[in-house]
C-alpha cells in the first residue's frame, strides 16, 4: 500500500519539484513553531516557572488553540512530504519513534494537562508540575526526534 502510495501522481508531483518540497517543509516548520511554542507556554506555566499570576488554564485554553491551528498545518504538510517517501519513512525506527511521541504528546495534551489546569485551587499543585512536565518532555521528545529524523535520514 506505501507503495502505490509513492507511486501516486501526487507523490511524484511532489517528489520531483525542489520549490514544492522547500514549501511543504516551510509551512511544516511554521506549523511545528506554533505547537512547540504552544506547548513551551503551557508547559511552562503548568510548572510554575511562568505566568504565575495567571490561573493555568487562562494559559492553557488559548494555547490549545494555536496549537490546534500548528498541529493543523503540520499534519497536511507532514502527510505531503510523507508521501512521496512513505515506504523507506515508515520503516524508520526515528520516524516511528517521533510519531508515537506525537500521539503520546497529542494525548497527554488533551487528556491530562486541560483537564489539570482547570482544577479549581489546583495553583502549582505537584500534579500540575507533574503533568507540566510529562507534556513538555514529551513534545521535546517529538521535536529531536523530528531533527534526528533529518539529519540522519
Amino acid at each position: 500500500m506505501l507503495e502505490a502510495l509513492q507511486d501516486s501522481w501526487l507523490a511524484h508531483t511532489i517528489g520531483e519539484s525542489q520549490m514544492l518540497t522547500a514549501s511543504l517543509s516551510a509551512l511544516h516548520l511554521v506549523g511545528f513553531t506554533l505547537v512547540m511554542g504552544s506547548a513551551l507556554v503551557s508547559g511552562l506555566r503548568m510548572l510554575g516557572v511562568t505566568l504565575r499570576e495567571v490561573s493555568a488554564i487562562d494559559v492553557v485554553r488559548p494555547a490549545t488553540r494555536a496549537l490546534l491551528i500548528g498541529l493543523s498545518i503540520s499534519a497536511v504538510t507532514g502527510a505531503l512530504l510523507f508521501i512521496p517517501r512513505a515506504a523507506g519513512a515508515a520503516a524508520n525506527d526515528i520516524f516511528r519513534l517521533k510519531m508515537t511521541l506525537l500521539l503520546g504528546a497529542i494525548l497527554m495534551h488533551f487528556a491530562m494537562t486541560r483537564r489539570v489546569a482547570g482544577w479549581q485551587g489546583a495553583a502549582d499543585t505537584g500534579a500540575q508540575r507533574a503533568t507540566g512536565a510529562l507534556g513538555l518532555a514529551l513534545w521535546l521528545g517529538v521535536a529531536l526526534a523530528g531533527l534526528a529524523f533529518i539529519l540522519l535520514e
